[in-house]
């Protein structure tokens, strides 16, 4: 999805409250919104006014105002949404440490935002969520991703959410990290069957598609978009393409799942 296909020359007016603006993704959609590193304010986002929501002070990029806070602290949340009209929620992890969890900072995070979002009248609310995420407590990631929809779904906010594939570009942690072990390793690793399928999604594809929702709210409202690339590939597929690409041939070495 191009800049064209966002909207014509003409500004797009208005103010976003992004989460998460610092992360992977958040880079890349702050990049869709003409807020690239080291370059001023460009493109028909210039004229928006965009705050970004940082836990301590960052290096955000020309024309994104930086207000302290943390989703798990609803107190540092208050206020800090007056007068947006939009509101891009990325804040999640992909794994627990000893002092995080999916639901503290996926599930609660997300109702903290939501509920602070509604007292500030926001008028579109767009949430990251993750392909497959559904309501079963095996898979702790997927059930709290569900359970930060069903939050903002139930808000009585105007919302749209994207369920997002693999992501991948500079610096992820996926697919770099394949790329690595193929380079590094004497064997290709494949965990468990290699038959898991993914659906690897560009960054700047997904940073496109959450400008155009910006953009286009009345298209966007209520709706729920599954992001994917073109193909669909299995995890052994995948090293495949990668040591391909890195002119790599090695045997493959298949390891059990981590219990």
């Amino acid at each position: 999805m191009s800049e064209g296909q966002i909207q014509s020359s003409s500004q797009i007016p208005g103010s976003l409250f992004i989460t998460g603006a610092t992360g992977f993704v958040g880079s890349g959609i702050l990049r869709a919104l003409g807020r690239g590193e080291g370059h001023a304010a460009s493109g028909p986002f210039a004229g928006m006014t965009i705050r970004s929501l940082v836990r301590k002070p960052a290096s955000s990029p020309s024309g994104v105002e930086e207000v302290i806070g943390d989703v798990t602290d609803p107190e540092t949340l208050a206020g800090k949404m007056d007068g947006i009209d939009t509101v891009v929620h990325l804040v999640g992890i992909i794994e627990e440490t000893s002092g995080t969890s999916f639901d503290s900072i996926i599930r609660q995070g997300t109702e903290n935002v939501v509920r602070e979002a509604s007292r500030a009248g926001v008028r579109h609310f767009i949430l990251m969520s993750a392909l497959g995420a559904h309501d079963n407590p095996d898979y702790p990631y997927h059930q709290s991703k569900f359970r930060a929809e069903q939050a903002v779904k139930s808000s009585g906010l105007t919302y749209t959410i994207f369920r997002p594939s693999v992501i991948f570009g500079e610096g992820d942690g996926f697919i770099t990290v394949l790329a690595g072990l193929v380079k590094s390793f004497p064997v290709i690793p494949v965990v468990g069957s290699g038959k898991s399928k993914f659906q690897p999604v560009q960054r700047d594809d997904v940073g496109a598609s959450f400008a155009h929702a910006v953009s286009h709210p009345a298209e966007a409202a209520g709706q729920t978009y599954e992001l994917g690339g073109a193909k669909p590939y299995t995890y052994q597929e995948m090293l495949d393409v990668i040591a391909g690409e890195l002119g790599k041939s090695k045997p493959k070495v298949h390891v059990p799942v981590p219990l």
